[in-house]
């Protein structure tokens, strides 16, 4: 019977941040534990991108001023209904646990 050494495991090490980029810090939240302000800053982004490219669009077809305005408001509001539905459920998921299920 022939006995091998086993080789040994080592524990991987976090890969190193790319050049430019500052890691983060031992015990900082990663990065879908974000919380409440991530949660919030990311929701507005998708609303404002999907403003401005709603007022983009309205503006090539033609209509101007305070209509563009209005019209892609009330378009990119109707929008991001839908598509900001993950968004917001986050924030009641977060609200709920900081509540402890009381509303």
């Amino acid at each position: 019977m022939e006995l091998r050494k086993r080789p040994t495991v080592r524990p991987r090490r976090p890969a190193a941040a790319p050049p430019g980029v500052a890691a983060a810090p031992p015990g900082a939240p990663a990065a879908k534990d974000r919380g409440l302000l991530g949660i919030n800053l990311r929701y507005f982004a998708l609303r404002a991108v999907l403003f401005g490219v709603v007022l983009a669009v309205v503006l090539l077809l033609g209509a101007g001023g305070f209509l563009a305005f209005v019209l892609a408001l009330v378009v990119s509001g109707l929008m991001s209904y839908p598509l900001a539905l993950r968004q917001r459920r986050a924030v009641l998921a977060v609200m709920e646990n900081r509540h402890g299920g009381r509303r």
